[in-house]
């Protein structure tokens, strides 16, 4: 791919403002000259109002029950439509701050789950009723190319005149679920054949159609999430059985593809996003085996393909595609579905160049990216380009979530590409240039400012990215200052998880707000990263050994500590004390029970020290393992530093105390003191 551009746009049914921001860049050249124009927006406040009866009232106000005659052109007013997708609108917004703002999962009653599961067919209903009385109309018109539909209809399981008469919105709710399922195929079918006229659509009929399209499947995709995440979906859940089936993946898959293909509007843009959004919600829930239909029946890796390559795709839409990317990876064993998506984009790939060629009449040079390299690029442009990321409307302007999106799926590649990191050699390691260009980009990101919550989160994703790169990687962090934004880094990490957590669990952030909290395993994700990382790089290089010393012992501390150890120490013992490095061999004659200082509860030794007896094993012995590396593998300086009470596990693990078999409390024995205890 020689260039790209990236716009973000607004989602016109849920703001009035946007940001907007366009991106070229080349991906051997890594040159970007982005161009923004900015404005902000403001955040709606949630209702507490009951979200089953408002979507209920939302769906009769529409069906109009008191009307004989159901849908028919006249009952049917373009005022209506845009009445009820104001009333749509209203309660997704309500539903959407309830994700963003609650701290546990929204509880449903289980005396509404037969409403529940009728509202869901309803719902359900009312999109395919919208798709069938427009399916001949030309909705997505100036198709790029005319191209070729990329998703497959071969072998559809149903006639054309089974359901070319269905017209009633009563017939279509009527029907058993796989009734429903074959005609969302059939719809989908017949959307893509109609779709590819070229001619202008009716402006204000159509436009009105394609928005409650838009504003049906962002309902569609929420009412899903709703149920999944609600405590009581073992039966509410079965109001999504008409939503989880094959028909709702071909129906997305053609709206995607369609709205996504289509002349670029900001309407198109909306559609595609919500359509593809729906499709990630549906292959993300159970039955999981719609994941495979989605990505090789329908030939879904080949869609994604595309609209990874797309140049003026919105970045709602382009976060949406990469989530689907990180669920392939996650999902399908032994690569396979990455190595489908690699061969989308070389097709791809190839097919546009082709064009290129015929349209210059010169012969170009193939250079086919991979996932990884498509990847990269676009991190680079997310973290790069303008305004300064991660801007200031995070509804409308999604590159801190594409930026870590795409971090998680390179740590799920890990262990591939950490391969090809250890491999120094730019001869043999064909992807050399790649780690290259990757290394100088991790390292912007810890540059970052902790400004926000957003910025934060794609820092700490990179650290772990840092678990994977050569030991020779070390220098270069030294050599730009990284150890410095890497302990900044570490600090906010264990003061969220020492100093800022109540007695109900709950976690405050350092950025202001709440977040849920499970436990010891929410902890050790958060922690174990950065811990292993600054391990790992402070054994290896005496320079980061020294930041990293500076910073959790700083000298002022050092000094104090030095005073006491001299106190409190055996007289044949403190000539060999200093205040810089507090070495005395076998840890004989320190007998702290606690750290000797008494360190702040303000500072980083504190905290670190905090994490040693933790409940989790891993945060308990990485967090041990990290001071005893900074007091340079004494037992001595180590117990005076954090105290022979958080000291005996590890001290017992290195082989100076004698720990009794099958005592599994960790402790030993009946000794009171340090000195007992390390003559045992």
């Amino acid at each position: 791919v020689s260039s790209k551009k990236r716009s973000i746009n607004k989602e016109t049914a849920r703001k009035k403002t946007t940001t907007t921001t366009t991106r070229k860049f080349n991906m051997s050249s890594s040159t970007f000259s982005p161009t923004t124009t900015t404005t902000t927006t403001t955040a709606n406040i949630p209702s507490s109002s009951d979200q089953i009866t408002e979507l209920q009232c939302c769906l009769q106000s529409f069906h109009n029950p008191n009307n004989d005659n159901d849908y028919d052109d006249d009952t049917i007013t373009i005022q209506k439509q845009i009445e009820f997708i104001q009333s749509l609108s209203k309660w997704n917004e309500e539903l959407e701050s309830q994700f963003t703002t609650s701290s546990s999962s929204s509880s449903l009653d289980e005396k509404n789950e037969e409403q529940i599961k009728q509202i869901g067919i309803e719902l359900y209903s009312t999109f395919l009723w919208l798709l069938q009385s427009s399916s001949h109309d030309n909705l997505f018109s100036g198709r790029r190319n005319e191209q070729t539909s990329i998703v497959t209809f071969t072998s559809l399981p149903v006639e054309k005149n089974k359901y070319g008469d269905v017209s009633s919105y009563q017939e279509i709710v009527t029907q058993r679920k796989e009734d429903m399922e074959q005609l969302a195929m059939y719809l989908a079918s017949i959307l893509s054949q109609s779709s590819s006229s070229s001619s202008s659509p009716k402006e204000v009929e159509e436009t009105t159609t394609m928005q409650l399209i838009s504003e049906l499947l962002r309902t569609m995709t929420n009412f899903i999430r709703w149920i999944m995440s609600s405590k009581s979906n073992s039966a509410a859940s079965k109001s999504l059985t008409a939503f989880l089936t094959k028909g709702t993946i071909c129906l997305s898959l053609t709206l995607l593809e369609l709205s996504a293909s289509s002349a670029e509007t900001e309407l198109n843009q909306q559609v595609a996003r919500n359509a593809s959004v729906l499709l990630f919600r549906t292959t993300h829930s159970k039955p999981n085996p719609l994941l495979q239909y989605f990505w090789i029946t329908k030939n879904g890796y080949k869609l994604i393909a595309k609209l990874l390559l797309l140049s003026d795709i919105s970045t709602p839409l382009l976060f949406s595609v990469v989530r689907h990317v990180h669920h392939v990876v996650a999902s399908f064993p032994k690569r396979v579905g990455l190595d489908l998506l690699n061969d989308g984009l070389r097709d791809q790939q190839l097919l546009l160049q082709r064009e290129e060629e015929e349209k210059s009449h010169e012969q170009q040079q193939q250079v086919v990216a991979d996932a990884t390299t498509v990847l990269i690029a676009t991190l680079a442009w997310c973290i790069k380009s303008s305004p300064a990321f991660p801007g200031k409307d995070r509804i409308n302007d999604r590159r801190s979530d594409i930026a870590l999106e795409i971090l998680r799926i390179l740590f799920a590649l890990g262990g591939d590409n950490a391969s090809s990191a250890n491999n120094n050699n730019r001869t043999n390691n064909p992807h050399f240039d790649l780690m290259t260009q990757m290394g100088i980009l991790l390292a912007d990101i810890l540059h970052l400012p902790n400004a926000n919550v957003a910025t934060y989160e794609v820092k700490v994703a990179s650290v772990s990215l840092l678990m994977d790169t050569p030991i020779n990687y070390g220098y270069y962090l030294l050599a730009n200052d990284c150890i410095r934004t890497i302990l900044d880094v570490l600090e906010l990490q264990v003061s969220s998880v020492v100093l800022e957590r109540d007695v109900s669990g709950t976690k405050s952030s350092s950025f202001g707000g709440y977040s849920k909290v499970s436990g010891s395993k929410d902890d050790a994700a958060a922690l174990t990263p950065i811990l292993i990382v600054l391990i790992k790089y402070g054994t290896a290089n005496p320079e980061i050994l020294r930041q990293m010393k500076e910073r959790i012992f700083p000298k002022e501390e050092c000094d104090e500590l030095y005073q006491k150890a001299i106190d409190d120490l055996p007289l044949s013992s403190s000539s060999s004390v200093s205040s810089s490095s507090i070495q005395r061999g076998g840890g004989g004659g320190a007998k702290n029970m606690s750290p000797i200082d008494n360190p702040s509860k303000r500072t980083l030794r504190y905290k670190v020290i905090k994490l040693m007896t933790w409940s989790e094993s891993n945060i308990k012995r990485l967090s041990a393992e990290l001071m005893w590396i900074l007091c340079n593998s004494d037992p001595t300086e180590f117990i005076l530093r954090t105290g022979f009470g958080n000291a005996v596990h590890m001290l017992g693990m290195r082989g100076f105390v004698n720990i009794p078999e099958g005592n599994s409390s960790g402790g030993v024995g009946v000794a009171t003191t340090a000195e007992e205890m390390l003559q045992q």
